[in-house]
């Protein structure tokens, strides 16, 4: 189960990314917080009396300036090369994944399976094995968000982008929504899919289950 406010992390990739959230708003906070603090305090040691109607003349230090410099810049550094770290871990394919075709309609998913298997808003994926989505659109923009591994890619017409994940054996049997996050029309609050986890024996079960039920229906 996700926490309060984070919905549940399905991949590693969802784990590294909320650990980079928590440290980018620990950083925000204590900043914000100091800031606000340095702000009441001087507002009302330095404030204007009646013994003293004009304020201090401050000079620049320069040692100070030097270290409110350097101290933002190097944590922007660590939070760019943490950052960076992972949106090469999420691009670097493996070797062999599964791949699902995800092409974006108005308004619906369909996605494509390897052996052949077509569905609409119905997506099925194998834990504990790297699946690929690779993406498009047959008419406008539409974006294919998985919230609980924290992926997002838009989906294209003309062109094909691609993310892989890899869910943990754990969610195994649990469903999740796979929503449109581009508006893209009139029927976009309704373009809703819905992401199923499974084994990896159940899910070539249902592939070679669906491929029959499929080319029967087509035969007909």
């Amino acid at each position: 189960m996700g926490n309060s406010w984070l919905p549940v992390q399905l991949t590693q990739m969802a784990h590294n990314v909320d650990g980079l959230f928590y440290f980018v708003l620990a950083v925000v906070t204590f900043f914000f917080v100091l800031v606000e603090v340095l702000l009441i305090t001087f507002l009302v040691r330095y404030r204007r009396t009646k013994r003293n109607q004009v304020g201090a003349n401050v000079h620049g230090n320069n040692k100070l300036e030097f270290v409110w410099t350097l101290v933002p810049a190097l944590i922007l550094v660590i939070m760019g090369v943490a950052s960076v770290h992972d949106v090469y871990a999420a691009q670097t394919q493996p070797a062999k994944p599964v791949v699902i075709q995800v092409i974006g309609h108005e308004w619906y998913w369909e996605f494509k399976y390897p052996n052949g298997v077509d569905t609409h808003n119905d997506l099925r994926i194998p834990a504990g094995e790297d699946v690929r989505f690779d993406i498009t659109s047959q008419d406008v923009i539409h974006g294919f968000y998985l919230a609980p591994m924290r992926m997002q890619q838009d989906a294209l017409p003309g062109r094909e982008t691609q993310f892989w994940v890899d869910v943990e054996p754990k969610y195994v049997g649990q469903t999740f929504l796979v929503p449109c996050d581009q508006f893209c029309g009139p029927g976009h609050p309704t373009m809703v899919g819905h992401m199923t986890i499974m084994s990896e024996s159940d899910f070539n079960q249902w592939l070679a289950t669906e491929k029959q039920q499929q080319s029967k229906s087509s035969g007909s």
